[in-house]
């Protein structure tokens, strides 16, 4: 079925609540897919007791909504618009991608920025999983152009060859030797995140927005900024450590290290739980200054909203002193969840 331009693949729903001989369903989308989603529950609602709609946050495939689906007894999610995230879920989940049918944005996009990508030889190719099923074709556009174009056998948690997410380019990043640019069809925030990791030039192209991004410029800008705020960090006493209870994004024995780290460099530190990483609740937690293991964007993004320091782990690992900037930052492993 197309709604909107998306494939919702309404069969394979169909095949999977046979197969697993569900009644009861949960169907979890991003604000932008809601209308998907209710048309896809009024397609399956003959074949179940019942269908319900989830209204919560839907930030990727590392947030699947396994605790409200065990709450309402339901015996399974369909989660829409990202692809598989977790190696296992503890419910049957079904991901339907909800892939763009036409690559008529991309061909334009590309054809008006074509003089940008002039100059440039190797160029390391990635998508959103929305746009992957025209890989191919683009692949082809981009080697008509003169360019040789690479990408890489995906790795947990990406799922296909060429796919990115904005908190996973690991597949690109093993290329940086070889490449002289990378081209990211997705949007701005996704070659920002790959900007952040590597001293190649990043060109984003945004299909939805009609809008070709060079990703270096804000890369620069974001980075002075968090130097500042890990400068800032340094001189903070009282720091809260963030874990999500998202599924994919619970790291409680990285948090446990993290803290261990602060309290080695004489810093009052504790974990704290949250769910979604609400800004108005760290205003109200009292503490200076937090580091996080959630998802890494957070750190970029909400950063902006916020008046106090929330650094990434590699971030925090710099302003006690155990690891230097340039060690991190532009490389890996500066959105790895790990100290």
């Amino acid at each position: 079925m197309l709604i909107d331009g998306y494939v919702i693949e309404v069969e394979k729903a169909r095949e999977w609540v046979k197969r697993n001989r569900l009644r009861r369903i949960l169907i979890q989308s991003p604000p932008g897919l809601w209308r998907q989603a209710r048309e896809l529950a009024e397609e399956l609602s003959q074949d179940l007791d019942e269908v319900l709609l989830y209204g919560g946050s839907c930030w990727g495939g590392c947030d699947l909504a396994i605790h409200s689906a065990k709450l309402v007894k339901a015996d399974g999610i369909i989660h829409l618009g990202h692809a598989r995230f977790l190696r296992s879920e503890p419910l049957p989940t079904l991901y339907l991608e909800c892939r763009r049918a036409d690559p008529k944005p991309i061909l334009k996009l590309l054809e008006e920025g074509v003089d940008r990508l002039r100059g440039y030889r190797r160029i390391g190719l990635g998508m959103t999983v929305q746009w992957l099923d025209h890989l191919g074709l683009i692949h082809g556009k981009l080697r008509e152009l003169g360019l040789e174009v690479f990408t890489e056998a995906p790795e947990p948690p990406l799922e296909y060859e060429g796919q990115i997410l904005g908190c996973s380019y690991t597949p690109l990043l093993k290329l940086s030797n070889l490449v002289d640019c990378y081209l990211i069809i997705g949007s701005r925030f996704h070659g920002l995140g790959l900007a952040l990791q590597t001293s190649k030039p990043v060109y984003s192209l945004d299909p939805e927005l009609q809008k070709f991004y060079d990703s270096r410029l804000e890369a620069e800008k974001i980075l002075r900024i968090r130097y500042a705020y890990i400068e800032e960090f340094r001189s903070v006493r009282e720091a809260g450590v963030l874990v999500s209870i998202k599924p994919g994004q619970y790291r409680l024995g990285l948090a446990s290290r993290v803290r261990s780290l602060l309290r080695r460099a004489g810093k009052y530190a504790e974990v704290l739980i949250m769910d979604d990483i609400v800004i108005d609740r760290l205003r109200d937690s009292g503490f200076e200054g937090f580091v996080n293991t959630a998802c890494p964007r957070l750190s970029i993004e909400d950063q902006m909203m916020f008046e106090k320091p929330i650094l990434l782990p590699a971030e925090a690992m710099i302003a006690v002193g155990e690891r230097s900037w340039e060690e991190v930052v532009r490389t890996p492993s500066y959105f790895s969840m790990e100290v």
